[in-house]
């Protein structure tokens, strides 16, 4: 299991600057759903559009169903550091899907 392909012992930290506004798309190509989770951030679901879900709420977890793909919009505030951001069933995390968020000033 991984993350892009690689599990995390593997992976690079990805990058991000504070300040900065990114979209994530997440896909699952796997046999069961995912609940993706980001340490650290809150953010906002975006449907097909690229509008925000409905109602309105800020999340640190979305569920990611099997061949499907979620995507979010995030806002990185002004706490750089090391951030994870993981499958939040835990034997997966473990298994290598999981990943470190680098936010730099």
């Amino acid at each position: 299991m991984g993350i892009n392909g690689v599990p995390s012992w593997e992976a690079e930290p990805l990058v991000a600057a504070v300040g900065e506004t990114a979209v994530w798309t997440i896909e699952n190509t796997m046999e069961f759903d995912h609940p993706f989770h980001l340490h650290g951030f809150f953010f906002q679901v975006l449907g097909a559009d690229g509008q925000p879900v409905r109602p309105l709420a800020w999340k640190d977890t979305v569920n990611v169903p099997v061949d499907g793909a979620a995507r979010f919009a995030v806002r990185y505030d002004n706490r750089p550091g090391m951030w994870m951001f993981h499958c939040h069933i835990l034997d997966h995390a473990d298994a290598g899907m999981m990943g470190m968020l680098q936010v730099v000033r």
